[in-house]
């Protein structure tokens, strides 16, 4: 009984750790699609920390 227990819980664990690697290498990038090729994502400190207008 005590192993039936065990082989259960460790194919639910390989499961769900299959499903979670999945999700994540099937999930679309973060980054935004209109930066040009070859940048490195890199946002100026002024651009940051400029007040946008219309917004308190």
């Amino acid at each position: 009984m005590q192993d039936a227990i065990a082989i259960f819980i460790s194919i639910a664990a390989g499961v769900w750790l299959v499903r979670t690697l999945w999700l994540q290498v099937a999930a679309p990038p973060c980054g935004k699609v209109d930066t040009p090729p070859g940048s490195d994502g890199f946002v100026p400190l002024d651009t940051l920390t400029r007040k946008q207008s219309g917004r308190p």
